[in-house]
């Protein structure tokens, strides 16, 4: 796929922070379930779980979906029409093959594939610290979301040694991590970007966000 390039937002500019997530990711596609990396994004989808109410037959986009296990939890607790999004092609097509009943697409959240006003709920589970200018991913958010729509993050809390993480992700990591945003930092790009917070939560190492489409 194309890889959109970025004059800002990113904490190197020397990095194509998206590239590194497409081919890091394609090489943990099929494993990745089975990987650490897996097993840590499980809590952020058990947590989602237990505390999103999704309206009845809703159209559901998670982005970042990886191997699109979190819309297979929440399908056992809900109806409703689920598309996964993922900058891995490898995962998007695992994705497929594993969940069927779901449509799974490679792209970038910097620019989502889809129309104005498509969703009721887009996810986003442990994934938005690899996007390279949060503002332009919540912009793309507020346009595919429907009137009222909802925007959910569940996002890594790190909070005694947050400096100290970023500083190591920016000089080592080959995953696409670009920046761990604090519950405040967190908070402000949702009310800048228009959206009206709804629940704003810590837990342990997880932050939780729901917010509301401004109208």
């Amino acid at each position: 796929m194309e890889t959109v390039k970025y004059k800002r937002g990113a904490t190197d500019v020397s990095k194509n922070y998206e590239k590194l997530s497409e081919t890091y990711y394609d090489h943990q596609a099929k494993k990745f379930d089975r990987s650490f990396d897996g097993f840590l994004s499980g809590f952020f989808k058990r947590y989602i779980l237990k505390n999103l109410d999704l309206p009845d037959q809703a159209k559901v986009l998670d982005v970042g979906a990886a191997t699109g296990r979190l819309l297979k939890m929440l399908a056992s607790q809900h109806q409703f029409e689920g598309i996964g999004l993922d900058i891995s092609s490898q995962m998007t097509q695992f994705a497929q093959t594993q969940y069927p009943e779901f449509s799974f697409v490679t792209g970038s959240a910097m620019q989502l594939p889809f129309e104005d006003q498509s969703f009721d709920v887009l996810i986003c589970s442990a994934s938005f610290h690899h996007f390279p200018i949060p503002e332009t991913f919540l912009k793309e958010a507020r346009r595919v979301l429907k009137a009222g729509g909802k925007l959910v993050i569940a996002e890594i809390r790190i909070p005694i040694f947050h400096g100290l993480y970023n500083s190591y992700i920016k000089r080592f990591s080959k995953e696409g991590d670009v920046k761990v945003y604090t519950f405040d930092e967190l908070q402000a790009l949702l009310e800048t970007a228009g959206f009206v917070l709804i629940k704003g939560r810590r837990h342990l190492q997880i932050q939780y966000f729901e917010a509301h489409k401004k109208a």
